[in-house]
């Protein structure tokens, strides 16, 4: 929405809409006195207020500005000012060019742990400050944590932020804060403190490397019913970031960890993966010099399923290459030529069979594992998830490390549970257990549509999709792979795909 000229106060010019929720609307403004842009905050009263409760609205927005301006902090949203127009308050701010965690998840997937290590060791470092000038955020979410692109995360909207000690100025009983990120203690009603706001940075820090925080169920009841009673579940989360969040998110305040110690944890977690080196590694784009051989091997592979052909290798930082087993599908070649009857003086030449092209190549994860991945399909790597993805996105091929104890039939219940809330027509074909390289595993295929959100961003709204899952547990880790398809396709990509999965193997 474009709001044109507009003066808030005589002076603040909105420009347009930047963001509308429960409490307000965010404007990307300009301070013609300044002549600076700025955001403005517009404090939305809900309908049907006394006076009373409209003016106690009214000095609870202006103690927000006061608060958030006793803050100096790179990671704070600055607070410039705070007016009355229309009979509401409109708060005026620092304006922030950077989408937030939520929406950066939303578009791009989890965040690197590396980078989520990171926006916690600045938003700590803000919560911080807060806490020493005797001051609660109590809505610590992703949703209120910008990220710049310069690396920069700004914790913004303390618009239910509180002084400590000073008299709460919400209804006795009532929960203020988003469900999904509130600590136990607030929603027990009992005392809440700086703790309170460490628990919800662990629950955001969780939800940027899966998506959503470890309680959410769809429902504001279900929801704080979980954040209550059941403990977070870890198996999409990579080992080496459970310590700071198992410190951060235990139930009781006395026994979570401090903002020292957190810092302290969310540093080891840089500085190891930094040593770790091969662990980000990521398929790479094909070799310049292997451009003429792709174009004159594309249309064989397309017919068998490869689409446009494009060898990928892993590089690893600083330009080292993993090691990567290389395999190739051949046929024995047909018995030598006759010898041609004597009579005939120059015999007739038998043109050399060529082999046939491979359509599958050998890569060794760093994490221990291996598999016979599809040439030509474009590549990617996150933490704890691997993927391949065919270039017209009618095939794609990920592999999941779940760390966990978990038997085979649970991993795909789960597996099943979590992937509806995000497709559409979900239908079980069968399920039944089968042998991984001599260790039980559990097929489940089934099919499915295409929806919105969730961590498939290659597949399309709409399209029907065939989708093969096998669960396998070698040792303290499951793993899921998964085979899609089009159902256009499905059939025709059935030997590539039992070549692919069959290959998967744990250990060499």
């Amino acid at each position: 929405m474009v709001a044109g000229n507009r003066l808030i106060a005589g002076r603040y010019q909105l420009l347009r809409e930047l963001g509308r929720g429960g409490m307000g609307v965010v404007w990307e403004g300009r301070d013609t006195l300044l002549n600076r842009p700025i955001a403005v905050k517009e404090v939305l009263l809900q309908e049907g207020l006394s006076p009373g409760e409209q003016e106690r609205h009214l000095v609870r927005t202006a103690r927000e500005a006061r608060i958030a301006a006793r803050l100096n902090h790179p990671s704070v949203v600055a607070i410039y000012d705070v007016v009355e127009e229309d009979g509401r308050p409109w708060i005026i701010m620092e304006l922030v060019r950077a989408r937030s965690v939520e929406e950066v998840v939303a578009a791009s997937g989890a965040l690197p742990v590396e980078q989520a290590a990171d926006v916690g060791r600045q938003v700590l470092s803000a919560l911080n400050a807060a806490h020493e000038a005797g001051i609660l955020h109590r809505d610590v979410k992703p949703s209120n944590i910008l990220l710049t692109d310069d690396g920069r995360a700004v914790l913004t909207d303390f618009g239910i932020a509180m002084a400590e000690g000073d008299a709460s100025l919400t209804k006795t009983g009532m929960v203020t804060g988003s469900p999904s990120f509130l600590a136990p203690e607030r929603v027990r009603a009992a005392e809440a403190g700086p703790a309170s706001d460490l628990w919800s940075l662990g629950a955001t820090l969780f939800a940027s490397l899966i998506g959503r925080s470890p309680f959410e169920r769809g429902e504001p009841m279900a929801t704080l019913v979980a954040l209550l009673n059941e403990e977070p579940d870890y198996r999409r989360i990579p080992p080496i970031m459970h310590p700071p969040l198992q410190g951060l998110l235990r139930k009781e305040a006395s026994e979570r960890v401090d903002a020292a110690e957190a810092d302290r944890l969310l540093a080891a977690v840089i500085a190891g993966r930094s040593q770790a080196g091969g662990r980000h590694v990521a398929p790479a784009e094909p070799r310049r010099g292997s451009r003429t051989l792709i174009a004159a091997l594309a249309a064989i592979a397309v017919a068998g399923g490869g689409g446009t052909v494009a060898y990928l290798t892993l590089t690893a930082p600083g330009g080292a290459t993993p090691q990567v087993t290389q395999q190739a599908a051949t046929s024995p070649l047909p018995s030598a030529p006759t010898e041609a009857p004597k009579k005939t003086p120059t015999p007739t030449p038998t043109p050399t069979p060529s082999k046939p092209v491979p359509l599958v190549r050998g890569w060794t994860s760093p994490d221990g594992w291996s598999i016979m991945r599809p040439i030509g399909w474009k590549g990617a790597k996150k933490d704890a998830y691997t993927e391949w993805t065919r270039l017209d996105r009618t095939g794609h091929l990920g592999v999941q490390a779940l760390y966990a104890k978990l038997d085979a039939a649970q991993n795909v219940r789960d597996s099943e549970e979590e992937l509806r809330q995000y497709v559409g027509d979900l239908r079980t074909v069968r399920r039944r257990g089968v042998t991984q390289q001599g260790t039980k595993a559990v097929d489940w295929e089934f099919t499915w549509t295409g929806g919105t959100g969730g961590d498939r961003p290659w597949a399309v709204s709409g399209q029907r999709y065939h989708e093969l899952q096998r669960s396998v547990v070698v040792g303290n880790t499951a793993y899921l792979v998964s085979w899609t398809m089009t159902e256009a396709q499905w059939k025709r990509g059935g030997s590539l795909m039992r070549q692919v999965i069959d290959s998967f193997t744990v250990g060499g």
